[in-house]
């Protein structure tokens, strides 16, 4: 991605603008020279003589695959995210002052204008912060701002219930693979995916209607802001946030999780005598201090069940507390996560979707038994009747038959 259309004289130029006293601010924290990138924009930190920080997001096509439709898109779905949010009452996301998509204003480009979140980029390892009352206090924040946000967001939707959601996203990776645009993974591989994802889900949690509420979707700790005192000051990285099921909404913050710093690599890259329930029963395993920060989570869970002052928090409560007590908390996230993230379902794929590191009868089946994989594909034809017969025809090729 590069700004070949303007400069950051014209990015200070339409800020001044923007202003009613129309002062000029200045980049700051080195943007003048290197914006940072996230999200598919480019950012620019702008400061103005009264303290005011900005922060200026630019959507510019690279040189590959991006179309300035697609940029447009890019750019309009993130400013109508960040207006639900504003207009539910969430306090914690950056606002939105202004914003043009199209491509006919002073930088010939989409942007995006929003109010800077003070403070720095949460440092979470198993050894920072060492302070327990410090991690401590970082999990509970976290915890009522998931909370917080599921309050703000949630609606009762006629739409599906967590189950058919996840098996819907799998079905359009199916359709992708066919068409050749899911290169790392197979029909097969799809199948198994479908086959598992009904433990991965709680089917004691679904709500009718269906409840459903924005999920941040990247809680990594380099998107929780903080400052100097570890108070959370606000969430950014809003790019992948969405609508899902309340369940979903509730799964493992990132920085809690469990999962492959790069899911995209190549199937050599497995050692030849990898033996697979052995691997799958270590990675499932949390470290000690992932223990411990998970355990913190659950008892603030229940302190917040308990008490009687906010009990419409107190059932959602109840309802994250379910998701992160099950035993096969990090693989149930793998395996949603999975329907998301590309790259994921091969990686779990290759290792045989980690079943030798599950709890009960899973660890117990060794590989997805072949009559599940027929099973889904009758699910899948069922529940996709009018798809393209290529499709159809691929699927049935795939299971031989």
């Amino acid at each position: 991605m590069s700004p070949s259309s303007y400069s950051p004289g014209d990015i200070l130029a339409l800020a001044s603008a923007l202003r009613n006293d129309r002062t000029w601010p200045s980049l700051c924290f080195g943007t003048d020279v290197r914006p940072f990138m996230g999200g598919g924009s480019l950012i620019y930190a702008l400061r103005f003589p009264d303290e005011v920080a900005w922060a200026f997001h630019v959507f510019a096509q690279d040189d590959t695959s991006s179309t300035a439709d697609s940029v447009a898109s890019l750019a309009q779905s993130q400013a109508t995210t960040f207006t639900v949010l504003h207009e539910s009452g969430f306090q914690r996301s950056p606002k939105l002052i202004h914003h043009d998509v199209g491509h006919n204003n002073p930088i010939k480009a989409p942007y995006l204008v929003l109010s800077w979140i003070p403070g720095t980029a949460l440092e979470w390892t198993d050894t920072s912060p060492s302070e327990p009352q410090c991690r401590e206090k970082i999990m509970r924040q976290v915890v009522n701002i998931q909370l917080e946000l599921a309050e703000c967001t949630k609606v009762a939707s006629v739409g599906s219930s967590t189950y058919e959601c996840l098996c819907q996203t799998v079905d359009r990776k199916i359709m992708r693979v066919v068409d050749g645009k899911e290169p790392s993974i197979t029909i097969i591989d799809c199948l198994e995916h479908r086959a598992l994802l009904q433990h991965a889900v709680h089917r004691s949690l679904e709500f009718e209607p269906p409840i459903y509420a924005i999920s941040h979707e990247d809680l990594a700790a380099r998107n929780i802001i903080v400052d100097s005192d570890y108070n959370i000051t606000g969430l950014i990285g809003w790019t992948s946030a969405r609508i899902l099921p309340l369940q979903l909404a509730f799964r493992l913050p990132r920085f809690l999780a469990t999962e492959p710093d790069s899911p995209i690599e190549p199937v050599s890259q497995l050692p030849s005598d990898i033996d697979l329930s052995t691997f799958a029963v270590q990675y499932l395993h949390p470290s000690p201090s992932l223990i411990v920060d998970r355990h913190l989570v659950r008892m603030h869970l229940a302190s917040l069940i308990a008490g009687h002052d906010h009990p419409e928090r107190g059932s959602l409560a109840q309802v994250m507390r379910h998701v992160h007590s099950d035993p096969d908390v990090s693989w149930q996230y793998l395996i949603i996560e999975a329907c998301f993230t590309e790259g994921l379902a091969a990686w779990l794929s290759n290792r045989n979707w980690l079943l030798g590191g599950t709890k009960g009868q899973m660890s117990r089946l060794g590989d997805v038994p072949r009559e599940a994989i027929g099973k889904e594909a009758e699910k899948f034809l069922a529940a996709n009747d009018g798809i393209d017969q290529a499709v159809r025809e691929a699927v049935l090729r795939a299971c031989g038959t």
